[in-house]
């Protein structure tokens, strides 16, 4: 094995931490008190804290020295490992944690017998995602975070640093491990979101002008624009990306997925799916670009191939590959989306059925309680509906049952025709629960098919507040504001809902009727719902 020759002497079984940091006071505590137990040395490289960073770690026992920062994150990093002196080295960031259980598994694993071939270990790091439907959900991302300290092995990249090419050059392998570490402390406000946003363009550019056909760099490159919500930019990136890198890229299979997004969301699905049916034709078992390939082949009505994609999701094995993808997308969204198809096929007892296995998984789940109602509602049984809706508030419990309870009697009511109990249901809830954003949703939606223009037009403003780049509210806007016969209006709006859709024909053509209407002349026009 080539990195035979470069391999150096240290204590057998011992792991270092090597961490860098910068104005890291708010989360590092956690980090090290949760870490310090399982790693014989902790070593910071501070690269210009203006905050207690530094005097924090000196509290913890940590070794900080300070590398000034010079637009590159390898580097940093690199400076962090030279100064470590375990065999191994582990590498966290500052709004990590570990927990005691992984960090017995960390200590257990450098212990234990290994290869010599065997550069590194690969864990998962578990960044944890808001959810309102009562599921336990993150995106799960693989790392190598626990490497041999060898001299050949140095991370590279300015930015979305990486130490797997260097074990690969060296010839090395890695290893799987169940060692979960928690991403939970990141900045994920608007103005955390835009600073990083920016400094990671920034980054990825300058590598960019080294190296114009980096694989990787185009694919951060990519990830970064549609993070922004810039999908033509990510798309031109992406596919860029995938047309130079090699079959062995890790993140091949990613930017294959991110690619099939953007085209969705920039209004070409024909586009998107077919690049799913690429991404799947070389991954078969990547269960991501399964669930994908699912979801676009539903909106098109394709149900076959819809279906097939669902199911091989649900009964996809442990295939280990390198992945930043949604927990819930094996654990529970692949059985709600084929529940939701069966649903939309007349396939009610299936649908049922899958509703059902839905909630016996988490009682809580609302939008399985909402399908499991309009499949009882869509057959005509609301008796049995408004019994379903019982249970879900008994399931949801005294904050949330009751307020959801009434939103589906609401619907029930809708469905029996009878608008004058839904509107006073409403009007009740609204009075109660005036900034409820399910409540305004389920307003808005009432007022836009059942109600005048001018009250349809004060609740979908009323609702963009909250969404001001929700494609579809824009594009409604522009429906009600042709009722009223207000044709700037209408498309100020078409124009507004383009700009963050730009190829979705329902809105092109709202559009153009908006501008062949005549003052006295009326659209066809069709909601996005």
């Amino acid at each position: 094995m080539n990195a035979a020759c470069d391999r150096s002497t240290f204590e057998p079984g011992t792991v270092s931490l090597c961490m860098i940091v910068r104005d890291s006071a708010r989360t590092l505590p956690a980090c090290l008190e949760s870490i310090r137990p399982w790693v014989d040395e902790m070593i910071l490289v501070d690269t210009g804290s203006a905050d207690a960073t530094m005097q924090i770690a000196q509290q913890h026992g940590a070794r900080v020295s300070q590398f000034p920062w010079c637009d590159d994150f390898s580097a940093a990093r690199n400076e962090s490992l030279r100064r470590a002196a375990s065999e191994w080295l582990f590498w966290m960031d500052a709004d990590d944690t570990i927990s005691p259980g992984d960090g017995r598994k960390l200590r257990e694993l450098v212990r234990r017998p290994i290869a010599n071939e065997t550069l590194g270990f690969i864990c998962q790091v578990r960044c944890p995602l808001e959810s309102a439907s009562g599921q336990d959900e993150a995106t799960m991302v693989d790392h190598v975070k626990v490497f041999r300290n060898l001299p050949r092995l140095k991370f590279e990249g300015r930015v979305h640093e990486q130490i797997l090419p260097a074990i690969r050059r060296c010839g090395g392998r890695v290893e799987w491990t169940d060692i979960c570490v928690l991403h939970s402390g990141a900045d994920y406000s608007p103005r955390g979101r835009r600073r990083k946003h920016e400094r990671d363009l920034r980054l990825i550019k300058l590598e960019l002008e080294a190296n114009p056909n980096h694989p990787f760099q185009l694919f951060n490159l990519g990830m970064t624009y549609a993070d922004m919500g810039q999908d033509a930019l990510a798309a031109r990136a992406l596919e860029r990306s995938i047309a130079v890198a090699g079959p062995a890229e890790s993140h091949l299979r990613k930017a294959y997925s991110l690619l099939a997004g953007s085209y969705s969301r920039l209004g070409v699905p024909d586009q998107a799916l077919e690049v799913s049916r690429r991404g799947v034709g070389l991954y078969p078992e990547d269960f991501e670009l399964l669930f994908l390939k699912g979801t676009l082949a539903q909106r098109q009505g394709l149900v076959d191939e819809a279906e097939r994609a669902y199911r091989l999701v649900m009964g996809a094995g442990e295939v280990r590959y390198f992945a930043s993808s949604d927990s819930g997308i094996k654990a529970y969204k692949a059985r709600h989306n084929l529940a939701r198809l069966y649903l939309d096929c007349h396939r009610h007892s299936d649908a049922a059925e899958h509703w059902e296995a839905l909630l016996r998984e988490n009682a809580r789940y609302t939008p399985a309680w909402e399908g499991l109602i309009e499949t009882l509602v869509v057959q005509g049984r609301y008796n049995d509906a408004l019994l379903a809706a019982g249970r879900m508030a008994e399931s949801l419990g005294d904050d949330d049952g009751p307020l959801h309870r009434e939103l589906l009697c609401i619907q029930i009511a809708l469905a029996q025709n009878d608008t004058a109990d839904a509107r006073a249901r409403l009007e009740a809830l609204a009075l109660a629960h005036a900034d409820h954003p399910e409540v305004k949703q389920a307003w808005a939606k009432f007022a836009f098919e059942h109600g005048s223009p001018e009250e349809a037009e004060k609740s979908l403003l009323a609702l963009q507040q909250l969404n001001p780049r929700d494609a579809a509210l824009h594009h409604n806007l522009a429906i009600v504001y042709l009722r009223l016969g207000r044709l700037d209006d209408a498309r100020t709006q078409a124009n507004a809902s383009l700009k963050l859709r730009p190829n979705y024909r329902p809105t092109q053509e709202l559009l153009a009727a908006a501008e062949r209407v005549s003052g006295c002349g009326q659209a066809e026009s069709h909601p996005d719902r």
